[in-house]
């Protein structure tokens, strides 16, 4: 239900009403909203990450939690924590408009005694807030563009079992449209793949996990997942020295590639020799080599929905594939390359992923790219066969 309030609306989203300016003045040529152009930053096709914030705090704190949401705008995501789950935190934004809304919202859903709301640049925050002696158990950075800047800062105030939520709307650099500002900002050479979607996810999944070494804090990435303009990362953390250099043993690593036949693969540790059935293999890295989501936690989280009736339906499903595509490591395959290096014209999906289970290969679509399917196994045995169902 929208309400209309002369230059602002009241949306319900989850259980939250939150006032925003009119969405009807920010819509582009195409008739899609700019969220840009707008005074004080909300997005609705960010409905889903906040769905799947609440799914994955409501499975993993049962009995309440402290949250900071940093970099807040209209506060709809703290609101719905709050609202949701029981949550008492902070919810901030250094923009004064933003500010305003915030504190209205808060008002407008009978959350003052639960959350407070702050005008302050985020690292300045975040690091007041480290020696409040509160252990927050959720931080969440979300910001317009990199979150690089806002990190260091979001790991002090963390409980020592805590969780972190990652946004990334750079999706340039880090696909590396923008390969100078991948190289500055992550610290990451750019090499042509085609699975360059999930590459990025990699590369931003590693970086966070070595800052947070350098403050003795392990993260495991549990959900993590591209839609649309923006990536999002949930981690685990952890705050031992000791698992943190584990960690960075075990899953930063290498992605070899080779460019003329199409393999790939994972090296953990920076170890192991590969070949290529075409050519030499190239090394890419060092990034994050283990798995990008928890089928396990995930599936925790699909238990959660029957509590929460107004979770959208595409969350549910975007749940289901990250289920599915959990289970293999391997970076995913553009189909629709190998069929043109073939010559040759691609067999129905569902035909192809079935005839290549048949043969023993673990297969699962990715929801980074519809046009691609992740395959465990060996891939210039699985190419021979792709290359026998074209016509």
């Amino acid at each position: 239900m929208i309400e209309i309030r002369g230059n602002e609306e009241v949306l319900t989203e989850g259980l939250a009403r939150i006032i925003v300016p009119r969405l009807g003045s920010y819509v582009r040529e195409d008739g899609r909203l700019e969220p840009a152009w707008m005074p004080v930053f909300y997005n609705p096709e960010a409905t889903l990450s906040r769905d799947i914030t609440v799914l994955y705090l409501s499975a993993r704190f049962k009995h309440g939690l402290h949250f900071i949401d940093a970099l807040a705008g209209t506060g709809v995501r703290g609101v719905r924590i709050s609202l949701e789950l029981g949550g008492e935190g902070v919810l901030n934004d250094v923009d004064p408009r933003a500010f305003h809304y915030i504190k209205r919202n808060i008002s407008l859903n009978n959350l003052e005694d639960r959350v407070q709301a702050f005008n302050q640049e985020a690292n300045t925050l975040l690091n007041m807030l480290t020696f409040t002696g509160i252990p927050f158990d959720f931080i969440d950075i979300d910001p317009y563009g990199s979150p690089i800047p806002y990190i260091d800062s979001a790991f002090k105030p963390l409980g020592k079992k805590a969780s972190l939520g990652v946004t990334a709307t750079d999706t340039a650099p880090l696909t590396c449209s923008n390969a100078r500002k991948m190289l500055r900002r992550y610290w990451h050479r750019c090499v042509d793949v085609d699975f360059e979607k999930e590459l990025g996810l990699r590369v931003l999944i590693s970086n966070i996990v070595l800052r947070g070494a350098a403050h003795d804090i392990m993260l495991r990435p549990v959900v993590s997942f591209l839609y649309k303009h923006y990536y999002r990362v949930i981690f685990e953390t952890v705050r031992n020295a000791s698992l943190s250099l584990e960690n960075l043993s075990k899953c930063v690593g290498n992605v070899w590639y080779c460019p003329e036949s199409l393999e790939r693969g994972l090296v953990e540790n920076g170890e192991g020799e590969v070949e290529c059935a075409i050519g030499k293999p190239v090394l890419i890295g060092p990034l994050w080599v283990c798995e990008l989501t928890s089928g396990k936690v995930v599936e925790d989280m699909l238990t959660e929905v029957a509590r929460y009736p107004w979770i959208q339906r595409h969350t549910v499903k975007m749940l289901n594939v990250l289920v599915e595509e959990a289970s293999v490591k391997t970076p995913y395959i553009r189909v629709d390359k190998v069929y043109s290096r073939l010559k040759k014209n691609m067999p129905p999906f569902n035909q192809l992923i079935e005839i290549l289970q048949q043969h023993g290969f673990k297969v699962a679509r990715t929801h980074l790219d519809p046009r691609g399917i992740k395959v465990d196994g060996d891939l210039s045995e699985a190419f021979k066969i792709m290359n026998a169902l074209g016509r």
